[in-house]
């Protein structure tokens, strides 16, 4: 069985089946940021900034030797050589295929979307059902620092999608509305109640099992967390949805009329793609920063246009890109486009060939065998863009290499990108995104824990939001940690973030 190292859940770690005890404390943090960089050696300056969140103490270097000797000895084999080693100025950890949960949810995720972007359903339903599998049912214990918070909001994303690709999958192959299926889409809404798609699926497999009134409660439920919470009313999925199941259109049928209905359709013309998420948080301030973009995004009615956002982590470039083509949306009727370019977290960027290829699939437009060079790919994305109107919602990019010559020379195409280091001019806007100021660092706060506690500490809450740098994912952080301790107070909340453990950890990334 050898080495099993599980991070997507409680920490663990079993080899050869026993489970073996790891050290409480920031040796387990250690080993959770290594993971994350599992085969990259990891500075030991980013380590500190990681387990002490930039206030590391005099002996943060001796710690950190004694914390990985202690991983040394534990991940050791006798006659092996050393997982854990010391390394371009900082620690390497070497891992094997299957041994890290992580890797193996984003190979089989990755693997599970393709096949369905392909027509494989029944193989996406098979990889995404073992991705999720390995997910435990307790969510992974709190972050240590501001780049592993970021790492595990991406993963908790990709089981967002892959959920909703794995319940789509199973509707297509003629799943009957099952109590599994049904069950496991209620399940993913309580966690997230603002992802128009999963509620749309809740409802598809309602009609399904033949229960109307249950979809259309569903909606309804939809309707009241997207206005109470977004303050905005369904989207043109669900709403489409909602219209089938109050005029009896047949909509959903049985799988092989279904199957057979789609395929017609499917004959006539390829479905348009609408790529992006649902806002999950709330949004607040930015109205500047909005109506640059969206001044920007209808200049593609003449030319393409390509934009990019930058700025510091947590600054909310991704919200801000997301809100900014979601009201672009219907200047865009051929397809809205999403990806994510992999330079939030400290994993392996998305080469530029797989990003062109992600498009051609989108746009149903097959690539071509992989001897294909990547010249030719994109030539393939523009020939593909060439006279429609496509908004590409890139995010995180890290390369100016992977986001250049998408675009066609002539359509009313728009590149939108996010990247936290400026890209080269070239773009027909660059905005840098600062933290939130004061003001609207509060509105955040606001939205977050509600009126009535901010309205009853004026002064914590101000606190807070200074503490918190003004990041939007900071502050969100935080109030995650108060909905931890619903009785503590804000003025708790401001004395935990002055302690001298590290300021975001105490704001939630940061379990104990």
């Amino acid at each position: 069985m050898g080495l099993m190292l599980q991070i997507l859940g409680p920490i663990r770690a079993c080899r050869d089946g026993r489970r073996l005890r790891l050290p409480p404390g920031r040796p387990t943090a250690l080993l959770v940021v290594l993971l994350l960089h599992s085969g990259t050696p990891v500075p030991v300056e980013r380590l500190r900034e990681e387990l002490w969140a930039g206030r590391p103490p005099t002996s943060a270097v001796a710690n950190l030797r004694s914390h990985a000797s202690q991983l040394r000895r534990l991940l050791g084999t006798p006659g092996e050589p050393s997982r854990l080693r010391a390394e371009s100025g900082g620690y390497l950890l070497h891992t094997g295929p299957g041994e890290v949960d992580a890797v193996e949810f984003e190979r089989l995720t990755t693997e599970g979307l393709a096949a369905q972007a392909r027509g494989a359903t029944a193989t996406a339903v098979d990889r995404l059902e073992r991705a999720l599998a390995l997910w435990s049912p307790t969510e992974p214990p709190p972050a240590y620092g501001a780049a592993t918070v970021a790492a595990y909001d991406r993963l908790r994303e990709r089981r967002a999608a892959a959920r909703e690709a794995y319940a789509a999958c199973r509707l297509d192959l003629g799943d009957p509305g099952s109590a599994e299926l049904r069950g496991l889409l209620d399940a993913h809404l309580a966690e997230d109640p603002l992802r128009e798609t999963g509620w749309a699926l809740l409802m598809t497999a309602e009609q399904r099992a033949g229960d109307r009134a249950a979809a259309l409660r569903a909606y309804r439920r939809a309707c009241r967390a997207l206005a109470g919470e977004l303050g905005v009313a369904p989207g043109p999925e669900l709403t489409a949805r909602y219209r089938a199941i109050v005029h009896g259109e047949p909509g959903i049928r049985p799988a092989g009329r279904r199957v057979a209905a789609r395929a017609v359709v499917t004959d006539r013309a390829p479905a348009v793609p609408h790529e992006l998420p649902c806002a999950a948080d709330p949004f607040v301030g930015r109205r500047a920063e909005l109506a640059l973009l969206g001044a920007a995004l209808s200049g593609a009615r003449q030319q393409p246009v390509a934009l990019s956002v930058h700025g510091p982590a947590g600054a909310g470039k991704s919200a801000l890109a997301l809100r900014a083509a979601t009201a672009a949306l219907d200047g865009f009727p051929d397809g809205q486009l999403h990806l994510d370019l992999g330079g939030s977290v400290p994993a392996e960027p998305l080469p530029s060939r797989e990003i062109a290829d992600r498009v051609l699939r989108a746009l149903h437009a097959t690539p071509r065998a992989e001897s294909t060079t990547l010249a030719e790919a994109q030539a393939r994305v523009r020939s593909a863009l060439f006279g429609r109107q496509v908004l590409l919602l890139l995010d995180n990019a890290t390369d100016p290499a992977q986001v250049n010559g998408l675009l066609p020379a002539r359509g009313g195409c728009a590149l939108l990108i996010t990247s936290r280091a400026r890209l080269p001019d070239g773009y027909a806007q660059t905005l840098r995104l600062d933290p939130l100021p004061p003001e609207d660092g509060l509105a955040l706060l606001r939205a977050l824990v509600g009126d009535r506690r901010v309205a009853g500490e004026p002064a914590p809450a101000r606190t807070v939001v200074a503490l918190c740098g003004g990041l939007p994912r900071a502050l969100r952080a935080a109030a995650r940690r108060l909905d931890e301790s619903p009785h503590r107070s804000l003025a708790w909340l401001a004395r935990m973030l002055r302690d001298e453990r590290p300021r975001l950890a105490e704001a939630g990334l940061l379990a104990g």
